[in-house]
């Protein structure tokens, strides 16, 4: 019976140092699920940045593909290119794989008219042809290009039937303008839901002395670093060579 007794204590005790060696105490505890918080919110911030780089995508591809519809579309059905382009730099041929023959020169006679026939085809329900702030097609904090090179505020805005909205300078038209591919949604950031196009000469062709333009096509602007909103936003080339899977 002593034995029996000596055994039981001894498990006992077995039990307690077991305990005390194993166990934590509430400031180990405390400490632990500070760190898994922390952990947790750096993890949960990193998946929602990325979500929203992967959305952002999506709708530059979205906006990009419809444009470029919307051009080809405008050229065949009235059978013209429109007197409204710039040319493209040897870069943006290779890049681009253009089909430059002859020595076209740049254009901006009819990119008003072009502009009309490019938001029409774009299915747009609202004109701000005055001030795109004031008329309510763009919210009133609506930032400028950072580079200075875009007047928003006098700015015409045309609204899409997706909710997209095309903004024009009012004086380029054609040749530089840009669109928010969410529309009046923020973050309403240069680089990250507003990027800025030009078109230029996608395909000339050469015949005795004289060159004719077949084709124009939407390009990234001159200097794109003006037209960047911080650290998070990239360049239009970024995004259309992003939304065709090149990858630098």
């Amino acid at each position: 019976m002593l034995k029996l007794v000596y055994r039981v204590d001894e498990i006992i005790m077995s039990m307690r140092l077991n305990n005390k060696k194993f166990g934590f105490t509430l400031s180990e505890v405390m400490v632990t699920l500070s760190l898994i918080g922390v952990l947790a919110t750096l993890t949960l911030s990193t998946v929602g940045s990325s979500v929203q780089q992967r959305a952002r995508l999506a709708e530059f591809r979205t906006a990009f593909a419809k444009m470029e519809a919307a051009m080809k579309n405008i050229t065949i059905d009235e059978g013209k290119v429109y007197s409204c382009y710039k040319i493209p730099d040897n870069a943006a041929e290779d890049d681009f794989g253009l089909s430059i023959n002859g020595s076209p020169s740049e254009k901006n006679t009819e990119c008003k008219a072009f502009m009309d026939a490019f938001v029409k085809a774009m299915g747009a329900t609202r004109k701000c042809e005055n001030n795109a702030v004031t008329e309510g097609c763009l919210p009133g904090n609506y930032p400028p290009a950072p580079g200075g090179n875009f007047n928003v505020t006098n700015s015409k805005a045309y609204v899409l039937d997706n909710s997209m909205v095309i903004i024009s300078d009012g004086t380029n038209y054609m040749r530089l303008f840009a669109i928010d591919v969410n529309g009046r949604k923020g973050p309403n950031k240069w680089g990250q839901d507003i990027f800025a196009f030009s078109t230029r000469v996608s395909e000339s062709v050469l015949i005795g002395n004289r060159t004719f333009v077949k084709s124009v096509s939407l390009f990234p602007p001159d200097n794109p670093e003006n037209y960047l909103g911080g650290d998070a936003s990239k360049t239009t080339e970024q995004m259309m060579k992003e939304s065709a899977g090149i990858r630098e």
